[in-house]
């Protein structure tokens, strides 16, 4: 009897020490998956957003650079943790070409400056007081200015693939000048593939100004629109200017388990980070002061592309290229005022009030005026393309 009650007690110490065992492991288990797994994985969300903040300033110097195309890889999602790979967070990136845009209006300007390439138009012109064909690579091909968009008032130039120069310059569908320049009058200068440039007011080179002063005279002609095709220079005293660009934006939006749910947009410039319903600049965006104040310099960007989104927890590669950009430069603009729409209007406002204490807000549109500056606008078109 006594053994029996001896190996009793036994069996019950052995089954009380399993049990206490168990305890202690679960317990364990439960503080792991209370407090730390939850600790290591909003750290490894916030690692994640650091790394998506890092391809986003990688997406703005690209944009930004002079580079024509380039790679941008996305995390959308952590990964998750070892072992636990159904924590993993995801995202959404979204663009949208005209999620928000940019008014500049410019009046009272002294003069502009603008480099132009391939075809464009530049309207309400008062006066041109210089005007040049412009080109760093010379290639055989037309390169042609119009009055008014009308092919019986212009100026064309003739490179011919042996390094010949013809200009012709027709008024009312006859030509009224003719003048041959051979490579061999100009020395390198026309030899292809060099930089050339050629003076449209000089009478010697050019019989335009004849049709400009016509169109100078003629009330119903005035003011007027020049169209460029090819690369040229132009100085030029317009009435008023007004750009009109539909910046749109590129977007990621976080789904986190752990951390705060948050958002990256790269628009006109600027990474911006959104949280919640507070958004601030992250980066330098489009616009600076130089010389003392006296020069605005703006560089307004114009994402394009199919308007498209992409979800899940892996690694994104988005394609961006820029497209193209051009220089436009007012000299001495009596009233400067832009008008940004945007569903970041906060962020905007923030930094734009930095520069402008009259900034205000109303519908998503922030609002700013400048005064008796010279402006230096460039506009960068940025292709984005999504896996």
């Amino acid at each position: 009897m006594v053994i029996a009650l001896f190996r009793d007690r036994q069996a019950i110490t052995a089954v009380v020490s399993v049990l206490l065992v168990l305890v202690v492991l679960t317990t364990f288990v439960t503080a792991i998956r209370a407090y730390y797994i939850p600790a290591l994985a909003a750290e490894h969300e916030i690692d994640h957003m650091q790394e998506v903040h890092k391809s986003f300033s990688e997406f703005a110097a690209k944009a930004c650079s002079d580079t024509s195309s380039g790679v941008v890889h996305i995390p959308l999602g952590d990964g998750g943790l070892p072992f636990y790979s159904s924590l993993s967070s995801s995202g959404i990136i979204t663009l949208d070409p005209g999620g928000s845009s940019i008014n500049i209006s410019l009046e009272n300007i002294s003069e502009v400056s603008k480099d132009v390439e391939g075809f464009t138009t530049i309207h309400n012109i008062t006066n041109v007081s210089s005007l040049r064909m412009w080109t760093d690579d010379l290639e055989p091909g037309e390169y042609t200015v119009f009055i008014n968009n009308n092919t019986e008032n212009r100026t064309s130039i003739f490179v011919y693939p042996d390094g010949g120069l013809v200009t012709r310059t027709y008024s009312n569908n006859s030509s009224i000048g003719l003048r041959e320049i051979r490579s061999g009058n100009l020395g390198d200068s026309l030899i292809l593939g060099n930089t050339f440039g050629m003076d449209l007011l000089n009478m010697n080179q050019s019989y335009f100004p004849v049709i400009l002063n016509n169109t100078y005279n003629d009330p119903e002609a005035f003011p007027f629109s020049l169209t460029f095709n090819g690369s040229f220079q132009v100085s030029y005293k317009p009435v008023n200017e007004t750009l009109n660009v539909s910046t749109g934006y590129f977007k990621y939006r976080a789904s986190n388990n752990y951390w705060i749910d948050q958002e990256l947009i790269f628009e006109n410039g600027a990474v911006i980070l959104k949280q919640g319903r507070n958004s601030e600049i992250r980066s330098y965006p489009f616009m600076s002061f130089e010389n003392n104040g006296s020069l605005l310099r703006m560089s307004v960007f114009n994402i394009t592309g199919k308007k498209s989104s992409l979800s899940g927890n892996g690694n994104s590669i988005v394609t961006l290229r820029v497209v193209g950009s051009e220089d436009h430069i007012y000299s001495n603009v009596s009233n400067i005022r832009m008008n940004m729409r945007s569903e970041q209007a906060d962020a905007w406002k923030k930094f734009m009030i930095l520069t402008d204490n009259n900034a205000s807000i109303e519908n998503n549109t922030v609002y700013s005026s400048f005064h008796n500056k010279t402006v230096w606008i460039t506009t960068r078109e940025v292709e984005v393309i999504l896996p």
